[in-house]
């Protein structure tokens, strides 16, 4: 008769294959082209009913995947940003992007991270998911300071600008790193990744320190007397 603690670990290795084919199978084909029913095979799972056990619904087996994933990007994040303060260097904005970002630039080295980031791009693109929101609201302790600290680094901009400025970088990085994914020695071309992900952050850093034009101010009084109106 098997103990408490041996079906404790059976049910977690279930709910962890069960992420990880669906990790998979949603990062090649999007997650509205994969049934329930394909993720319960690819897991090896002969109870049908086995994902709906564990998750209920595919939205919180995509919610499931993140949060498995997250919670070791962001453990490398809170390192990163730890040793950044000590220095002192938490006001250099592209030293802060590169202890925000590179934990998860860093998955481009190994199979499993470039299967978690061809997953991320498909929750990026897909309109059921809103994952710039899902990032800024996160209750994650090294995404909140990394959030918190860009904003301070970004000051004299309009708070909406710099908010806005925020969701760009986050599908700006996902959508990067994903296009690096279709390469055929992605994992292998170390020196090709780092040239890449150099180049990339010294485009967000330009990105976000851009001057900020007329027309967009003049647009954002605009928008902003509009939504007073309502």
């Amino acid at each position: 008769m098997a103990t408490k603690d041996t079906i404790t670990v059976k049910r977690s290795d279930t709910r962890t294959q069960l992420i990880l084919a669906a990790e998979k199978l949603f990062g090649d084909r999007g997650i509205h082209s994969v049934t329930l029913k394909e993720i319960n095979l690819a897991a090896g799972q002969r109870n049908e009913s086995a994902l709906h056990y564990h998750f209920g619904s595919k939205a919180a087996l995509v919610e499931a995947i993140m949060q498995y994933r997250v919670k070791m990007i962001d453990a490398r994040r809170i390192a990163n940003l730890d040793a950044l303060e000590r220095e002192g260097g938490e006001g250099d904005l592209r030293s802060l992007l590169l202890a925000s970002f590179m934990p998860m630039a860093e998955l481009l080295g190994t199979e499993e991270g470039v299967r978690f980031i061809r997953f991320l791009a498909q929750v990026l693109n897909d309109p059921d998911f809103d994952l710039p929101s899902i990032a800024l609201r996160s209750d994650f302790e090294g995404i909140r300071r990394s959030n918190a600290l860009i904003i301070a680094a970004l000051g004299d901009l309009p708070p909406e600008i710099a908010i806005l400025r925020q969701r760009f970088i986050v599908e700006m990085a996902v959508s990067s790193l994903a296009i690096w994914t279709r390469h055929n020695d992605a994992v292998a071309d170390a020196a090709g990744r780092e040239f890449f992900c150099a180049n990339l952050f010294d485009s967000i850093v330009g990105f976000l320190t851009a001057p900020i034009s007329t027309e967009t101010l003049e647009s954002l009084k605009r928008a902003t007397k509009k939504k007073d109106r309502k």
